[in-house]
């Protein structure tokens, strides 16, 4: 049989659980726990220009840094996320220094990849 509800205007604590009010107050509760924003998406900046944008917008300044010989677009360790990848001729911490970690939003990695050397034609 089902309950009926009648409104009560009381303020005893007994009536705010009643069997009307339970099933309110649950969905309620799951509602403003579910409508959270996750931590990991408010913590960094959000990017406001295209990746692509960004590169092409910064590659002079950083392919002006001594020992850097390239610069891309790669993905960070979870094989999903977009950065800019800086290809260094060799370790240079004085130049790792002047890298900055992130460019408008966008993560920036450094990797060593050695001299790069353009092909010989092949006859």
């Amino acid at each position: 049989m089902l309950a009926t509800c009648r409104y009560r205007a009381a303020a005893s604590p007994r009536y705010l659980f009643g069997p009307c009010k339970l099933p309110w107050f649950v969905s309620l509760l799951t509602l403003v726990i579910a409508c959270q924003p996750d931590m990991a998406q408010t913590t960094s900046p959000s990017p406001k220009r295209d990746i692509n944008a960004v590169l092409a917008a910064h590659d002079k300044e950083l392919l002006a840094l001594p020992d850097v010989v390239g610069a891309y677009i790669g993905t960070l360790e979870d094989n999903r996320t977009l950065c800019i990848k800086v290809m260094l001729a060799k370790s240079n911490p004085e130049v790792e220094r002047k890298i900055p970690h992130s460019i408008e939003g966008h993560p920036v990695r450094i990797e060593v990849s050695g001299v790069i050397r353009p092909m010989r034609p092949q006859s």
